[in-house]
């Protein structure tokens, strides 16, 4: 059966070569081929933009596991105030999978500038050896000025925004206020005046605009419960690793929560947009289908003296619906490769794309500003005026370029399939009778 399927098709292939083309087909290949370098570059740029705020939420704010005191909240009155006990780094750095473990105290604060108004920040006080313990974290936080000093207790590294609002740089005091207590039960307003040794910018707003690195030792982390963060050599093994790190803190007051249990809604939400923009661009596919459908049904009409001589000659009819079929999967699988090729070259230098374009509109608007007069000003796609970014992120998952290309090829095979089932509807006799 193969080998009959095959001889037809390239007797079909042949016959069209010798014609000039199938308009039809080449037509069908540049659809599927347009479809798939467009989700496929979609596709890398939403992943690089929510891989971007994914990372920098797990590798700076959540981490991957958290071990939080259970006797009580902090900075309230009846939360345990605790110092970094040393067996608890012990205990969960005997984990395997564990790459790091990191002490820290978090509270909310307002901070000012010798000339701004207060704006509300989160305080995360830190050891100052914060770059040795966890690499990865460090290596988030780009050091705009200054350093990741922490050794002075009255030593703060802020984001980049935050000091733009505050106008403040390295080696300029900041205040900081915010809710204590007394002794005694009571709410007291503390301050404390603290000094700029560094100024970061991770490229996530939120924390470039109220996330501070205090000194754990200092007076921002008084009074307050120490909690530990933990990174793992994968992220994504949490799952195995949560009921190991629970074991080693049974009976130290602590409890394993997973980074999965934290921000659960943004990336619930992440996942909702990926999915609906999936199911968008994806209707291009449809449409290709469609295409298909009608080229291979225009094909059947075309061969019918053919299709009516082979079944005369006791060819099963299933055995016509594959040539047709083949014919439909070689469309997918060639514009499936040719699209994920063209793809990943756009998704790969897609801020070069951007630039040239840029350029492009620049010189017309130049050429126009030149012959017309007037000042028209300059083209961005992204301009930084508008958008939070120094780059157009980019990454491509292989299993979701996989994902994309072979619904390409399904496409592409499902509608042949529907126009080559024709080929069992025509009856041999009646068609010779009119030839």
């Amino acid at each position: 059966m193969i080998r009959l399927v095959s001889l037809v098709s390239l007797r079909y292939v042949r016959t069209r070569r010798r014609s000039g083309g199938s308009p039809a087909a080449l037509l069908s290949v540049l659809g599927v081929a347009l479809g798939v370098t467009t989700l496929t570059v979609v596709l890398g740029v939403m992943n690089g933009f929510q891989l971007g705020f994914i990372e920098s939420i797990v590798e700076i704010s959540s981490y991957h596991l958290q071990a939080v005191q259970t006797a009580g909240e902090a900075g309230v009155p009846g939360g345990t105030a605790a110092a970094p006990l040393p067996d608890i780094a012990a205990r969960i750095g005997a984990v395997p999978g564990v790459r790091a473990v990191v002490p820290f105290a978090e509270r909310q604060a307002l901070v000012q500038g010798p000339y701004s108004r207060p704006r509300p920040a989160v305080i995360r006080a830190v050891p100052p050896d914060l770059a040795a313990r966890d690499p990865a974290q460090a290596a988030r936080l780009t050091l705009v000025e200054g350093s990741l000093d922490l050794a002075s207790a009255d030593a703060v590294v802020i984001g980049a925004e935050l000091a733009a609002w505050l106008g403040a740089g390295a080696g300029d005091t900041v205040t900081f206020s915010w809710l204590g207590w007394t002794d005694d039960g009571r709410p007291r307003a503390r301050r404390a005046a603290l000094r700029v040794t560094g100024v970061y910018r991770c490229g996530y707003y939120d924390y470039d605009a109220g996330l501070v690195f205090a000194a754990l030792a200092g007076p921002a982390a008084e009074g307050l419960p120490v909690s530990w963060g933990v990174k793992l050599a994968d992220r994504f093994a949490d799952r195995r690793a949560l009921p190991a790190v629970s074991a080693a803190l049974a009976g130290s007051g602590y409890a394993a929560e997973s980074w999965r249990a934290y921000n659960r809604s943004f990336f619930d939400a992440l996942l909702v947009e990926k999915l609906l923009m999936l199911a968008l661009v994806g209707i291009i596919f449809v449409v290709v289908g469609f295409n298909t459908y009608h080229a291979q049904r225009r094909t059947v009409l075309e061969r019918t003296e053919d299709i009516a001589v082979l079944k005369a000659l006791g060819v099963p009819p299933r055995q016509l619906q594959y040539v047709f079929v083949s014919e439909g999967l070689v469309v997918g699988l060639a514009g499936a490769a040719a699209g994920t090729a063209l793809g990943l070259l756009l998704a790969g230098n897609i801020n070069a794309v951007f630039a040239g374009v840029e350029a492009a509109v620049n010189a017309l608007l130049a050429l126009a500003q030149r012959i017309g007069g007037g000042d028209l000003g300059g083209f961005a796609i992204f301009s930084p005026t508008s958008f939070y970014l120094v780059e157009v992120p980019s990454r491509v998952l292989p299993r979701e370029a996989f994902f994309v290309a072979f619904l390409a090829v399904a496409s592409c095979t499902f509608a042949a399939y529907a126009a080559s089932r024709a080929v069992s509807r025509f009856r041999p006799a009646e068609v010779l009778r009119h030839e």
